[in-house]
């Protein structure tokens, strides 16, 4: 599971809105269990943390970026967004962001008239070995649970899909998949894609979901927003994009 636990049609009537992930534990950054960072070593962590957010804050989309017609989907931003997992029951969740993770922020935007909802998410780690560990940990719970839950909501045929065509990604993965019953306990036939993209560092997601119907259309947002993050990372200075 990549970004999944974003949503995928949290409101009755399909694709119309973006869930966010579990919320109840805060992600840990990069402190070290059971201490606390002094001196400069404090000081070395807070700038790296502040660095990684500037650049996932001008790298994540905002509504304008996705085309007309989109708006803020509440919640807008997910900040520090909790990483998702697939429990052994195929329970889908949230837990707290892994040591190294110095950004993780997910903005959610919603287009009123086709009812389509996409997230996009940049995650910052300290280095290139923690972020292939991350977006490792994701695939291999693609491959878990074809079927998947979370409280009403029902996934099935969860799968890994042939990534789109973006260059200058390290690696890239995808996953799709069809959400068939909302939040709130109502019958849906709404596909969902998953592109994500990993260029040394940093973790790029973008997550779209929408009626059936709309498949191409969602495939080639999902293609679209990642393209659009990745050339947003490479206008950053060497330093903020972790190169």
């Amino acid at each position: 599971m990549l970004v999944r636990s974003l949503g995928g049609g949290g409101e009755d009537g399909g694709g119309s809105a973006v869930s966010p992930a579990p919320t109840g534990t805060k992600p840990t950054g990069t402190e070290p269990t059971g201490t606390e960072p002094t001196g400069t070593k404090a000081t070395d962590t807070k700038a790296a943390e502040a660095e990684a957010r500037a650049v996932a804050t001008r790298v994540a989309l905002t509504p304008p970026d996705w085309g007309s017609g989109f708006t803020r989907h509440t919640p807008y931003e997910v900040d520090p967004a909790p990483e998702p997992v697939v429990r052994e029951n195929c329970e889908l969740a949230g837990r707290p962001s892994r040591i190294g993770t110095l950004a993780s922020l997910q903005r959610n935007v919603a287009e009123t008239a086709s009812g389509i909802a996409g997230t996009s998410e940049v995650r910052v780690f300290a280095d290139d070995a923690t972020a292939q560990r991350y977006l490792a940990d994701a695939r291999d719970d693609i491959h878990r649970c074809p079927d998947q839950f979370r409280g009403k909501e029902r996934w099935s045929g969860v799968r890994e899909a042939n990534p789109p065509e973006v260059a200058g990604f390290d690696e890239l993965v995808a996953e799709e998949g069809r959400q068939v019953v909302t939040a709130k306990g109502a019958k849906v036939n709404d596909v969902y894609v998953i592109a994500t993209g990993r260029d040394g560092r940093n973790i790029l997601s973008a997550y779209v979901v929408g009626k059936a119907a709309l498949d191409a259309r969602i495939e080639q947002y999902a293609a679209d927003t990642l393209r659009e993050m990745h050339r947003r990372l490479g206008q950053q200075p060497e330093a903020a994009a972790g190169r």
